[in-house]
């Protein structure tokens, strides 16, 4: 009887907690912009050479504007949680070589993946190609 009372404790301790930290997400989380914007993105390759693009775009986050100017090639895993391997035609695989995509918006990596990311107008990013 003593552990029953326990198990349902902790259970109802775990979804107090789940439910705090969702209502600290859902009231923290970055604000998404609609309508048209141009937002400039600036990749760079692993031989450290990069090509900037001026995205004009209706979408509200960053891979779905990449997506929209052919930048992104996306497996399904990837497209559910953001993380790239393709980006401009080039390749960074984590469980290849341990090179991977950091995305920074003035300066600053970005916190959430690519489909988290929201976008506004006159937003900068840098996609880096970075090595193990």
């Amino acid at each position: 009887m003593k552990n029953k009372k326990l198990v349902v404790g902790l259970a109802v301790a775990l979804a107090v907690i789940a439910a705090v930290f969702a209502g600290i997400f859902i009231a923290t989380r970055p604000e998404t912009e609609t309508g048209s914007k141009t937002v400039n993105v600036t990749v760079v390759f692993a031989d450290e050479s990069e090509k900037e693009y001026e995205i004009k775009t209706d979408a509200e986050y960053l891979a779905d504007a990449l997506n929209e100017e052919g930048l992104l090639k996306a497996e399904e895993y990837e497209a559910n949680d953001g993380m790239y391997t393709y980006i401009a035609g080039e390749r960074a695989d984590y469980t290849l070589d341990g090179s991977w995509w950091c995305v920074t918006k003035d300066g600053e990596m970005t916190s959430v993946g690519m489909n988290e990311q929201p976008i506004a107008d006159g937003d900068s990013f840098e996609i880096t190609n970075t090595p193990a």
